[in-house]
């Protein structure tokens, strides 16, 4: 049937009732059967008015009376007096012939898709009771006249899309117990009408957009009520005193709220409370010593709020308290003992504070099944009065400061599940009875200083699927036991593991990663590797593995990442390794492997990261056409850290460079440096368009320098240097605006040297010696303001060099080499402003003049060579006094004069000073004689020297004064340079080799991360001025690390500026190293950090500002402004946070976890390009030991299960809550609410579910964004996330098989 006819046949049956109605209301005598047919025909008109009512297939006339329908009821007459159709799936439009229905008492239309507005004929059910049309998709405001229902006892409309303000009307509805209007759009006040419902016992208004302070009448009226939950508002103030009126509340929640001060001590007269959910708001302690007095109290949350306390003794006068949870609570103080008289506590959660002392002993005597405590300042040894706890399935008690050995009684915990001990100062074995009970699934003891060995420690640990050791000092072998275990992770990175991998361990059936990096291990690779099936990430960096990769390996169809870097790995690459189809990162490098590279290689299509480097390779490289390397955009393995890295340097390979290479353009970085390659450049490698660094250098490569090469927009390193290239250097080069580091040393290169080296202002070395090259410098070259090096020795430049070294103090040039060329003319004095400048080598040209005097300026000095030119005069004193300056070479010159006997000077050989026949002095041939002229008595020399050091200390003196008031006024921009110089320099890998003379410090190849923009290094007082004054009107954000201002710099640009509370802060040496590590984070999934300041006490981190905000913002729209995120948008978003946390999860080793993935983490640019945000904070603030931590609990609606039990910080369970992101995108709703009480799980989550279970997965979908062409997207997304919320985080998919999920809906929508 098309849809116009079933409207045709709705509009008929809608008419028919119409008549009949009149009919009936003239028909004072009518029969009963004809009120029978009238109520049928309402009921059908109802039925047919929905998009699907083949869901209410049994309501057919021809078959049955209408009371015998499903979901009807009627009284003996035959009139319908209830109605209850929950959770049908009905969908369309609430129709109004339900409301002439008038001797209807029971209304239930709850869980379904029913839409539209609520009829103002609702007001003709005069004797309705019960009202339920919950959980539907109800819009517009509810009708005033629904106060006129007055038989009313339970109205529930929650979970609908209702908006405006709640109808005071509703005040009128006396008899009303029950009301429900949670999880709607509600906004202003609550009506003070509604004090006057004196017989209401339970109150749900939460998951709104109320405001306010709570109405007084509330507390004189509602006496009545014993379940308040006003959540997840926006209701401010005090909670007042009057609250105690309320003395039959058995259930209160306040929570994600603004109320602020102290609880009120009026508090402790709700004598039958039972459960007390206030978390998220600002309430501050001290908690009144009346609470004391809540006898019934059995569940208190009052986590994530400044209470700035310690813990209150009264606490443990609450005999019936089963959960206690003052988590993120800034507590201080210690563990008072008194809490173990809560007698029936079961969990005991106090993660995130700054508690201090020792465990108290007495809380032995509670029966525990839950006990965190992570991220505090606890000490002392772990007492093994813990074994105790017999109960007790998680101990979470990482990231404090305990020491001393792992008590043996902790094996007694028979029901344990979930042990965290890691980040601690722990010592000795591990007790080899740590699995007596063998229910232990997850152990992580990582980063302490754990020793012994495992032999049989976890050989009971039958359930045992997490094994994290890494970062101890752990010997001994790998056991083989630890093959029964149904291991999914095992991580014993950084420990001193021994002997060979047991063979058994690769036939485990459950292993999916391994990771045993950084260790002493030896032996071969078995060949029963092939039998790790489900292997996703092997590990084995730096230890003493030999023998031959086995062919075996071939078999591992799910291994992602092989790594066995720095090994001594011996014989061929395995052909077979081409088999592994879901390789994306390969790492072979800096082992002893010989033989050709195995064209199958080219044919892994998802690979992205190949290192072969440091080898004894030959032959030449694939040519074949290739699959690897070859996503386009960005691809799903842009988790990796090195992504697009191809490097296959320090071989012996040999032949062309393949022009294929160029159709690679994933590659990021192309490395074959030091091979015996030959041929042309091909000029297919202009084609890479994300190349940012090129090493070619070493090999023995001929022709001419590419002029395309110009058109790679994002190169930053480009090294050609030491092959055979002729020819001129292109102009075009000029154009590479990202250039950092140009390296064309050791060639046959000739001509001049391109003007349009002007235009690379962010290049910081450039190296063009062992040329030919010649001309003059061109004047562009002073434009290069960011130069740290000029190295063009061994070349024939001509001319002179004062038009290129101007007058300019902000140059940062630490090296100039321009020796072994023809330049002539005067030394400019301007050499004089390069006050970073520590190495000066201008020997063997034609230099004439005297030695600027300016040179004496030149503070940071420490190497000049003027040698072999044809320099005059006398060498002046203040450059000999150069505190620093421990190289001075003046040989082959026409100097004169005596020789300064100061400073470096004083002890010059005779070599140094060679070939000035003028010169005079003991280090020289002919010492200074002292003449008489006239008779006259003349000084001796010693006189002499005594008046020329003392003008010279004048002197010194006099420069030095001028030189102070010169630059006071730039001091401090100048010393934050220098410190930048120092970080800059950090970064270098020191065993990197270097070109030129022995004196050039300028690395050949370099770190990639090297290429990254330097990081803004930001003074306090730019901060201020960009905030102003950190001003409370440009606060965008305040978190759990601090606040969040929008500011802006003083080129205009609009950054985040957050600054990090003073206790959640490190030292400034660890601060800087931490923000140069993390800035090299760089992915377009993740929010930039674009720089930083530390200054004494204060931490800021400047990000790039997001000007759409975050996703929560849009989806929640609580101020109604924005639009509406379409599915387009929704799934964009999907798909780019997936990339982002891939990043996270796989692009670093080990693992970066994020811990704290939700809606509000996820930023939005001006195209709604979605950035994750807030990944690097955690692992900065670890290193304070205070509550802050590494592993973020996480943020209620998106934690993970397994969290609960063991508080473990995993990749899966950033899977979960990536997750929940992904339920809240396919439904538009939140991840938690109270509209969810009733729920398993009490969440979203739990909702979607159930939802699902009843076969009504087409229900939770947002109609919002539902439309024909987007809901079979929104139902395979749906799948998806319910992947990612499997309670067994060994069923959850990882982010790689999240976003290849999403791809391939992204390529069917194609």
């Amino acid at each position: 049937m098309t849809a116009m006819a079933v409207k045709f046949e709705v509009f008929l049956l809608y008419s028919f009732s119409i008549l009949s109605i009149v009919f009936y209301g003239g028909a004072a005598a009518a029969s009963s059967s004809s009120k029978k047919n009238v109520e049928a025909e309402y009921l059908l008109v109802f039925k047919h008015g929905l998009e699907n009512p083949e869901a209410l297939s049994s309501w057919d006339p021809a078959m049955r009376s209408h009371c015998q329908w499903d979901g009807v009821i009627c009284r003996k007459d035959m009139v319908v007096v209830s109605l209850a159709l929950a959770a049908r799936s009905l969908r369309g439009p609430l129709s109004s012939s339900l409301f002439w229905l008038s001797g209807l008492t029971t209304l239930d239309l709850s869980n379904n898709v029913l839409q539209g507005d609520m009829p103002e004929q609702v007001a003709n059910l005069r004797s309705l009771k019960e009202l339920s049309l919950s959980g539907n998709e109800l819009s517009g405001m509810i009708p005033g006249r629904l106060g006129e229902l007055t038989q009313l006892e339970s109205l529930r409309l929650g979970s609908n899309r209702l908006t405006g303000k709640i109808p005071p009307e509703l005040g009128k509805l006396t008899r009303l117990r029950t009301l429900d209007l949670s999880n709607n759009g509600f906004s202003g006040w609550i009506p003070s009408e509604l004090g006057g419902l004196t017989q209401l016992r339970s109150l749900d208004l939460a998951s709104n957009h109320l405001s306010g302070s709570l109405p007084r009448s509330f507390f004189t009226g509602l006496l009545s009520l014993s379940s308040l939950d006003i959540s997840n508002n926006s209701f401010f103030g005090q909670i007042p005193p009057e609250i105690s009126n309320l003395k039959n509340l058995t259930g209160l929640f306040i929570g994600m709220n603004g109320f602020s001060g102290p609880l009120p001590p009026e508090i402790g007269d709700l004598s039958s409370l039972e459960i007390f959910y206030s978390p998220y708001c600002s309430i501050t302690g001290p908690l009144p010593v009346e609470i004391a007095k809540l006898k019934s109290l059995s569940k208190v949350d009052l986590s994530n709020n400044p209470l700035r306390c310690p813990i209150p003794k009264f606490m443990g006068s609450l005999e019936n308290l089963t959960i206690l949870n003052i988590a993120n609570a800034e507590l201080n103080g210690s563990i008072p003992r008194e809490l173990a008289g809560c007698r029936n506590l079961k969990t005991l959660v106090l993660s995130f504070n700054a508690l201090s002392g020792t465990l108290p002993e007495e809380l032995s005597q509670l029966c525990l099944q839950s006990f965190a405590a992570e991220r505090n300042q606890l000490s002392g040894p772990l007492p093994s009065w813990i074994g105790k706890w017999g109960m007790v399935d998680s101990i979470l008690l990482s990231n404090n400061l305990f020491y001393g050995r792992i008590p043996p009684e902790i094996g007694n915990c028979s029901k344990l599940l979930y042990l965290s001990l890691s980040n601690n100062k722990l010592t000795g074995p591990i007790p080899r009875n740590i699995c007596n009970s063998g229910s232990l699934m997850d152990i992580e003891l990582d980063s302490n200083s754990i020793s012994g060995t495992i032999d049989d420690v976890f050989v009971r640990c039958l359930n045992l699927t997490q094994l994290v050791l890494m970062d101890n000092q752990i010997g001994g072998s790998i056991p083989e036991y630890l093959s029964g275990l149904p291991l999914l992770v095992l991580d014993i990175d950084s420990n001193y593991f021994s002997g060979p991998i047991p063979a058994s361990l690769w036939s485990t059936e459950f292993l999916m990663e391994f990771s045993a990096a950084n260790n002493l291990l030896e032996g071969t690779l078995s060949s029963d590797i092939g039998k790790a099936a489900s292997l996703q990430r092997l590990i084995l960096s730096n230890n003493l593995l030999k023998g031959n990769i086995p062919k075996e390996i071939g078999s591992l169809g799910s291994l992602s990442v092989l790594n066995l870097n720095s090994n001594q790995i011996e014989g061929g690459i395995a052909p077979e390794l081409g088999e592994c189809s879901s390789l994306t990162t390969l790492d072979l490098g800096n082992n002893r492997l010989s033989g050709l590279i195995p064209d199958t290689l080219a044919d892994l299509s998802q690979l992205q990261c190949l290192v072969l480097s440091h080898n004894n390779l030959s032959g030449p490289i694939p040519s074949k056409t290739s699959s690897y390397f070859r996503q386009l955009g960005i691809p799903d393995s842009s988790f990796l850290q090195h992504h697009g890295m191809y490097d296959l340097s320090h071989n012996r390979l040999s032949g062309p460079i393949p022009e294929d290479l160029g159709n690679c353009w994933v590659i990021v970085d192309l490395l074959l440096s030091n091979n015996n390659l030959s041929g042309e450049i091909p000029a297919s490698l202009s084609g890479l368009t994300n190349l940012t660094s090129l090493d070619l250098s070493g090999n023995l490569l001929t022709g001419e320098i590419p002029a395309d090469l110009g058109e790679s927009g994002k190169l930053q390193g480009l090294y050609l240097g030491y092959n055979k290239l002729t020819g001129p250097i292109p102009g075009a080069l000029g154009r590479l605006s990202c250039l950092v580091k140009l390296n064309l040393s050791g060639n046959g290169l000739s001509g001049s040297l391109p003007s349009s080296f002007g235009n690379l202002k962010g290049l910081t070395h450039l190296d063009l010696s062992f040329n030919n090259l010649r001309g003059k410098l061109p004047p562009s070259l002073s434009r290069m303001q960011n130069l740290v090096g000029i190295y063009l020795q061994h070349n024939k430049f001509s001319g002179g060099i004062g038009e290129v070294f101007l007058n300019f103090l902000s140059w940062r040039i630490e090296t100039v080499n321009l020796s072994i060329n023809c330049f002539n003319g005067e030394l400019p004095a301007s050499l004089g402003n390069l006050s970073y400048l520590t190495n000066l080598d201008l020997q063997q040209n034609m230099f004439t003049g005297v030695i600027p005097l300016e040179l004496g300026d030149l503070m940071q000095l420490e190497y000049l060579d003027l040698s072999r030119n044809e320099l005059s005069g006398r060498i002046p004193d203040n450059l000999c006094s150069l505190s620093g300056l421990n190289y001075l070479n003046l040989a082959e010159n026409a100097l004169e004069g005596q020789v300064p006997g100061v400073g470096i000077c004083r002890n010059l050989s005779r070599n140094e000073l060679a070939g000035n026949k003028d010169l005079c002095g003991s280090n020289t041939d002919s010492g200074c004689r002292i003449r008489s002229f006239g008779g006259r008595f003349l000084m001796n020399a010693w006189g002499i020297s005594g008046i020329s050091i003392g003008i010279t200390v004048i002197l010194l003196c006099t420069v030095f004064a001028l030189w102070r008031w010169v630059i006071g006024t730039g001091n401090e921009s100048d010393s934050e340079g220098i410190e930048e110089g120092k970080l800059s320099s950090s970064f270098i890998d020191q065993n990197l080799y270097y070109i030129g003379s022995s004196r050039s410090r300028e690395p050949l190849s370099i770190n990639i991360a090297m290429f990254e923009r330097p990081l803004l290094k930001l003074t306090l007082l730019d901060i201020l001025e960009a905030t102003d004054n950190f001003c409370k009107t440009n606060i965008i954000g305040d978190g759990g690390f601090g606040t969040v201002y929008k500011a802006t710099l003083p080129d205009g640009r609009n950054v985040a500026v957050k600054k990090l509370s003073q206790a959640k802060t490190q030292g400034h040496r660890e601060f800087t190293a931490e923000m140069e590590t993390l800035g090299k984070v760089k992915h377009q999934n993740l929010v930039p950090l674009l720089g930083y300041c530390s200054c004494r006490e204060e931490k800021l981190l400047v990000y790039e500002y997001m000007v759409n905000g975050s996703l929560d913002l849009w989806l929640r729209n609580k101020t109604g402004t924005l639009e509406v995120l379409d599915w387009a948008k929704r799934f964009k978003i999907a798909c780019g946070a997936a990339r982002g946390l891939a990043f996270l999860h796989h692009g670093f080793i080990p693992h970066i976890i994020h811990r704290d993935i939700k809606a509000s983490n996820i930023l939005l640019n001006e195209d709604f390009e979605p950035k994750v945000a807030d990944f690097g904070l955690a692992r900065l603030i670890s290193a304070c030991e205070t509550h802050v931590t590494t592993e973020i609990a996480g943020t209620f609606g998106y934690i993970p299960p397994e969290y609960g039990q063991s508080g473990r910080s995993t990749v899966k369970g950033d899977v979960y809550s990536f997750g929940v992101i992904l339920l809240e995108l396919v439904t538009g709703k939140e991840s938690t609410g109270p509209d969810f009480k009733e729920i398993e799980g009490g969440n979203l989550v739990g909702w979607v579910f159930q939802k699902i279970k009843k076969g009504q997965a087409i229900d939770v979908l947002d109609p919002v964004v539902l439309c024909g062409d987007s809901k079979q997207q929104m139902l395979l997304v749906l799948q998806i996330a319910t992947v990612c919320l499997s309670d067994n985080p060994g069923n959850r998919p990882t982010m790689l098989q999240v976003l290849k999920f999403l791809k391939g809906i992204e390529a069917d929508i194609v």
